[in-house]
């Protein structure tokens, strides 16, 4: 996979970080790493459902039952670690992190600044799990809590997931509808009778309408790949973009057949004449937070990103619903092979149906209307094109 998406995405990454002092609003770009400026509060999407839950966590911990068999006593946060890492290291659903936010609430007021240096402490009480924020005196109850490491702590909070994984398929267009197709702008000639275009050339364009702000924009140039259809219905739910580079305006619409010129900025791979343009979307940061929808979703796999049928941990799928069916960024979703039915040779070969199979989970980060791509977070099977998401039980 990461070879796959390193040929057709490039391989430079930006680096991650952010200044202290920004830290409190924007985390959330560390995530995506082109956040144009401070996120504010809204940005920081903590539903009020999670907010709820989180509040009644710290009233009440959490049933022992609830934890994951091997959460450890004492753990330091450590560079790298991730908020869905740490969730898996004390509850059986990492999904369910509202909780793990709940049980250091008293601490850490926003989910988002979990730093390396922090040290959580766990043990039990009639059995409930609580927090404390330091270690226990008692030689029995702990409460689970941050506790600061002098001179250990790093200059930016722990991110949802790992931003490696995702980063290139934040910014780039993966999704395009067919009236996307019909109505983008379209490289038509290319100065001295050039083939292909590279860095700092320019072309021109059709289908741009004039405006103030035209000049100096800049646009994303791709070329529409296959159709990405529904796995049941075979409906096209739109076509997979391949991203080329980025142009910026330098003239808009010119003459009677309103051609505007567009420089190259920034060349993936070759470009020339046919490929189309869409504008380059808002650089806002973004919040991954895991949770579970709360309304019921279900759907399916429709395809494994880089072309292949086939998939499993830490590589990207798509899915066959979309911000319409209520997916948003940060859904967790569980995997599940759909129910096999097979013939019972005890019983004279009675046609059975098996119970259907959950084996993975799998994390929302780019939603649009009728697709959303994720991230297999885990899984013990290959995922299949076809298998079933839908909320977690």
């Amino acid at each position: 996979m990461r070879d796959i998406t390193k040929h057709k995405m490039g391989a430079s990454r930006p680096v991650f970080q952010c200044r202290p002092m920004r830290m409190a609003l924007a985390c959330a770009a560390c995530l995506t790493g082109f956040a144009s400026g401070p996120a504010t509060a809204a940005d920081l999407r903590v539903t009020p459902a999670q907010q709820a839950e989180a509040a009644r966590t710290a009233r009440e911990g959490i049933p022992v039952a609830d934890l994951a068999p091997d959460a450890p006593q004492q753990y330091t946060v450590r560079r790298g670690d991730t908020l869905w890492d740490i969730s898996a290291r004390y509850l059986r659903q990492p999904w369910r992190w509202p909780e793990l936010w709940g049980m250091n609430r008293t601490q850490v007021r926003n989910p988002h600044l979990i730093y390396p240096g922090q040290i959580l402490y766990l043990i039990t009480r009639d059995g409930r799990a609580y927090l404390s924020s330091t270690a226990p005196q008692d030689g029995g109850t702990v409460h689970l809590s941050p506790h600061t490491r002098q001179g250990d702590i790093d200059s930016g909070a722990i991110p949802s997931i790992a931003p490696q994984d995702i980063e290139p398929f934040l910014t780039q267009p993966l999704v395009v509808a067919q009236s996307q197709l019909d109505t983008s702008a379209r490289i038509v000639a290319l100065p001295e009778s050039r083939v292909y275009l590279g860095h700092g050339e320019q072309a021109y364009v059709r289908g741009i309408a004039d405006s103030p702000t035209l000049v100096g924009s800049e646009w994303q140039i791709y070329r529409p790949l296959k159709p990405l259809r529904d796995p049941a219905t075979r409906e096209v739910l739109g076509y997979e973009a391949e991203y080329l580079g980025n142009g910026r305006m330098v003239r808009g619409p010119q003459g009677p057949d309103a051609v505007s010129t567009v420089q190259v900025v920034s060349s993936r791979q070759e470009m020339g004449v046919g490929n189309l343009m869409m504008p380059q979307p808002p650089r806002s940061a973004s919040s991954y937070m895991p949770h579970a929808p709360e309304a019921t979703i279900t759907g399916l796999v429709a395809g494994v990103y880089g072309g292949v049928r086939y998939g499993g941990a830490r590589q990207v799928v798509v899915l066959n619903v979309g911000s319409q069916a209520g997916v948003e960024n940060g859904h967790v979703l569980q995997l599940s092979r759909a129910s096999a039915r097979v013939k019972d040779r005890t019983e004279g070969n009675r046609v059975i149906t098996l119970p259907e199979e959950r084996y993975g989970l799998v994390f929302v980060f780019r939603v649009f209307d009728r697709v959303s791509y994720a991230l297999v977070t885990d899984a013990s099977n290959i995922v299949n094109v076809g298998d079933a998401v839908s909320t977690p039980n």
